[in-house]
């Protein structure tokens, strides 16, 4: 869970999107005073008479209907000629409302029914896992910036089809993975040499399902271990090992990097059981091949992997090694 300072820090941010959301409204609309009078006279038309209602009620109280009745034909006549105008000129219809980042919470943190919205548990998330700058990341490393340019359409080393168709499948799988989410029932194991963009797909696909709502942890596999290690000796919150369980996605990058010991294999094991059990989705990255798993994990362990996971190998040239011999 994220301290006060951060969680004072999160809401601030809301605070700054809402008003943003404010500012970017009332601008949109006086520009379209500012093209179309006549609107603005319209709104003051309709607010006049709603508060000459109001007072006419608060007057004579056994006449509210009467004066009701009068007010809506005014404003029926009033809106109908305010649209006329926007639909003669191309007036975008949604000008006058507020466009808020996440229109779920419309930037408050919280549903309509009081429980955090996925953005807010996103956030809490991000402050709890020290990544605070995967916004940055995913900026760069999302779909629209990926390249197949470093992946050879020339068959090597025995492949039945060459780096490239190889990436163009994988890419495909990503895609309809994020497009498929909620009914997909199995995770993705990336593996193969390191700089094949393994990481930077995961990356593509967090911020695909970022977007949609959906709440992404994404956390080397060091780092997700030494988590476990603190909440086991009472230095970390248990909201923040549950949110493992939880979040809709789990991607563990570079898997086989960490501390081998008992307990953190038999942590692994039940995050991956657990989660698929609960139709949870996992995305693991792991520089080693299947039976270099099985040797680090067991056999037990790779089952699991074939039963909740379709697995996809990359391979192909280094692409950071390509991209130094080419500056």
């Amino acid at each position: 869970m994220a301290d006060n300072a951060a969680i004072k820090k999160i809401f601030g941010e809301y605070e700054e999107l809402r008003i943003k959301a404010s500012n970017d409204r009332q601008s949109r609309i006086n520009d379209v005073y500012k093209k179309f009078p006549r609107i603005k006279e319209i709104d003051e038309e309709i607010y006049r008479y709603g508060m000459e209602n109001a007072v006419n009620i608060s007057k004579a109280p056994e006449k509210a209907s009467e004066y009701n009745n009068i007010f809506k034909k005014r404003l029926k006549d009033l809106q109908d000629e305010k649209n006329k105008i926007i639909s003669d000129n191309n007036i975008p219809a949604d000008y006058e409302e507020y466009k808020y980042s996440c229109p779920i919470c419309s930037d408050t943190g919280y549903t309509e029914n009081g429980s955090k919205c996925s953005c807010l548990r996103q956030k809490l998330i991000n402050e709890a896992y020290s990544r605070s700058n995967l916004g940055k990341i995913l900026n760069k490393q999302n779909f629209e910036n990926f390249s197949f340019d470093y992946y050879s359409k020339e068959k090597t080393d025995g492949h039945e089809i060459s780096p490239y168709a190889n990436m163009v499948k994988i890419y495909e799988r990503c895609h309809n993975f994020c497009n498929n989410f909620n009914d997909t029932e199995k995770g993705l194991l990336f593996y193969g040499s390191p700089g094949l963009g393994k990481t930077f797909l995961s990356s593509c696909i967090a911020k695909e399902l970022i977007d949609k709502g959906k709440v992404v942890i994404y956390t080397r596999a060091t780092k997700l271990f030494s988590l476990y290690e603190n909440y086991r000796f009472g230095k970390a919150n248990k909201e923040t090992v549950d949110d493992i369980y939880n979040a809709d996605l789990l991607i563990i990058d570079d898997l086989g990097t960490e501390p081998q010991n008992k307990n953190n294999f038999s942590f692994l094991y039940d995050i991956i059981c657990e989660r698929m059990t609960e139709g949870k989705k996992v995305i693991i990255n792991t520089n080693l091949n299947l039976g270099e798993l099985e040797k680090m994990y067991s056999a037990r362990f790779t089952s699991r992997i074939y039963e909740f996971f379709v697995p996809l190998r990359f391979y192909g040239k280094d692409i950071r090694i390509q991209k130094i011999v080419n500056e």
